[in-house]
């Protein structure tokens, strides 16, 4: 590779990274809505979601590739550098097209310098039409519930409407991910949860 491709590629990395960087600054706003102070980031949501997305890889009795699943929870909201973190209702509001389309033109800026694989992986997120996907989808949804119940445990908001459509929980016929459901809710119904401290 010739120094000038050396340098454009590492120019490519640095505009990217830049970019990922809003996702620290960027709020959930799911949480800000109910009243949360200080929520966290896209970018902590995304380091959950991974990390749960992981876990939950060296666990379940499905065959899968390990390294795709961390691929696509990596970059699932990678978009919201651009985009930003759009509650759910306001998506709606917005209709599916819409919210495609602009997901579309703000991944064809992001991964620009032929991140084709990169791409890939959102659109599987997006299509979850893969077990690797449908992992991560569900990880994206425990971390939200998890969240959720540390922050009611806190008394940091108003965040019962997140427990309320249990029916959208989709395990993809994976019984560790029903079980982790099932228990999740048992938290709720019980209006319990871990301590927040180091145990």
């Amino acid at each position: 590779m010739s120094s000038s491709s050396n340098i454009e590629q590492a120019d490519a990395l640095l505009k990217l990274v830049a970019r990922a960087e809003r996702l620290e600054a960027l709020p959930r706003t799911g949480w800000k809505v109910c009243g949360v102070e200080r929520p966290e980031s896209i970018a902590a949501h995304s380091y959950g979601v991974t990390l749960i997305a992981m876990w939950l890889a060296d666990h379940v009795d499905v065959e899968l590739d390990t390294e795709r699943v961390l691929r696509i929870a990596l970059v699932h909201d990678l978009a919201e550098a651009m985009l930003t973190d759009l509650p759910r209702p306001v998506k709606e509001m917005l209709g599916a097209s819409a919210w495609r389309d602009a997901e579309d033109q703000a991944t064809a800026k992001l991964f620009a310098s032929g991140l084709d694989s990169w791409r890939r992986a959102h659109d599987e997120y997006r299509e979850a039409d893969t077990t690797e996907a449908q992992l991560v989808k569900a990880a994206d949804r425990i971390q939200m519930l998890v969240k959720a119940l540390q922050y009611r445990a806190e008394n940091r908001g108003r965040v019962n409407r997140f427990f309320e459509n249990r029916q959208d929980l989709d395990d993809y016929g994976i019984p560790l991910l029903a079980a982790v459901y099932e228990r999740l809710f048992e938290y709720v119904d019980e209006e319990s949860w871990f301590a927040a401290g180091f145990d």
